[in-house]
């Protein structure tokens, strides 16, 4: 497993993607609808054959795209890493791995715009968990705080890191990905 294949993974983790038991190991597996096919295949080309694309119909009617690996020796170590007790979590040295690149796959997996800021959709986290990510990006110097989401909360960058943010991520995410991130004056 490459760093780049290993930094995906990792911002997967944190968004979209999960790890799961498979024959002794552990596969990564990532879907989303059929409307972010191109993620899926773009996430594939930096997996290369480490992964396999396929193509679900769930109820006949929905259609999705689903990714999963090939099991892997360092799957394992980063099950062991973000899971407790079947459920993920965010481990406490989850500054020290995490990258830009794994920033902008989870933000591409889980980020938002609304006007001018930017979130991250954490509330599968709990609270204590959120605050470790609030942390981590202090690490680039990206100041980000929890804002409420009905009951739950989810991690929300302050204005003031906006520019900041969009440096960090821009330079690694796809052009299809540009509503995502706004126009900073």
């Amino acid at each position: 497993m490459t760093n780049v294949q290993k930094e995906l993974v990792i911002g997967s983790i944190l968004g979209d993607g999960h790890l799961r038991p498979h024959r002794g190991g552990f596969v990564f597996e990532f879907s989303q609808s059929s409307k972010r096919k191109s993620y899926v295949e773009w996430k594939h080309r930096l997996l290369g054959n480490f992964a396999t694309p396929k193509i679900y119909h769930q109820t006949g009617t929905r259609e999705y795209y689903k990714l999963v690996t090939k099991t892997h020796s360092e799957l394992k170590v980063l099950h062991g890493i973000f899971y407790e007790n079947g459920r993920k979590r965010v481990p406490d040295g989850i500054g020290k791995i995490l990258t830009p690149f794994a920033v902008a796959v989870w933000f591409m997996d889980d980020g938002s715009k609304s006007k001018d800021a930017f979130y991250f959709n954490t509330q599968g986290f709990d609270v204590e968990d959120q605050f470790k990510l609030v942390k981590a990006l202090k690490k680039f110097h990206i100041t980000s705080n929890l804002n409420k989401d009905g009951k739950y909360w989810r991690l929300r960058v302050l204005k003031k890191s906006n520019k900041k943010f969009l440096e960090l991520v821009k330079p690694h995410m796809p052009e299809e990905f540009s509503h995502k991130l706004p126009d900073l004056k």
